[in-house]
């Protein structure tokens, strides 16, 4: 069983992938594999989600009910701001800007976003972390290495196709099933067997 999960949104494209992987850990808790689900969400997935999903996303959230919270970047009274409430907590953000990378890769905490992941680093937790930029900079590479040194799984949001998917929400799923691979999340979701 995994104590926790948090799940930042940050204001890169493929909210989708995101929104995706909440609606599993809805699942996962209610058939006692997770105990806990959060949110962080920033100002630039809020943008993100007038395009993407064509609504406010705050309201998309409050419809999921297992989440126990979901926070914006600027709630510094969120508990998750404190490492001592994110012990045994995994991390996942999905999708994964550069912006939060660079922030990650150089110990910047000016957003609950990070100050939160940050806290599951220091914590020797799994964090993961699906970028969703193209094309990519030497720095952008730089700052994934540095986070990979420390542990931090870097997944790309690289949906495979050898499972012939025919919709969007497809690809989404793929995403999905392959980080509760990463995070040690038994699912019965098809794999590739050659």
């Amino acid at each position: 069983m995994i104590k926790g999960v948090v799940v930042g949104l940050s204001g890169a494209s493929g909210l989708i992938y995101g929104l995706k992987f909440i609606e599993a850990l809805c699942i996962l808790k209610k058939e006692g594999v997770i105990e806990e689900a959060y949110v962080v969400y920033t100002s630039g997935a809020l943008n993100v989600a007038k395009y993407e999903v064509k609504g406010n996303l705050i309201e998309t959230l409050s419809g999921y009910k297992c989440l126990n919270g979901v926070y914006s970047d600027g709630d510094w009274s969120s508990p998750l701001a404190s490492s001592n409430n994110t012990v045994g907590f995994t991390g996942v953000v999905v999708p994964c800007s550069m912006d939060v990378v660079a922030n990650l890769a150089n110990g910047l905490q000016h957003r609950l976003l990070e100050r939160t992941m940050y806290n599951i680093i220091r914590t020797g937790r799994k964090l993961v972390l699906v970028i969703r930029e193209t094309p990519l900079t030497t720095i952008d590479l730089e700052n994934m290495l540095k986070l990979s040194r420390m542990g931090v799984v870097i997944a790309p949001a690289s949906p495979g196709f050898y499972l012939n998917p025919k919709t969007i929400d497809d690809l989404a799923d793929f995403m999905t099933w392959k980080i509760l691979d990463i995070i040690g999340v038994a699912h019965k979701h098809p794999k590739w067997s050659p």
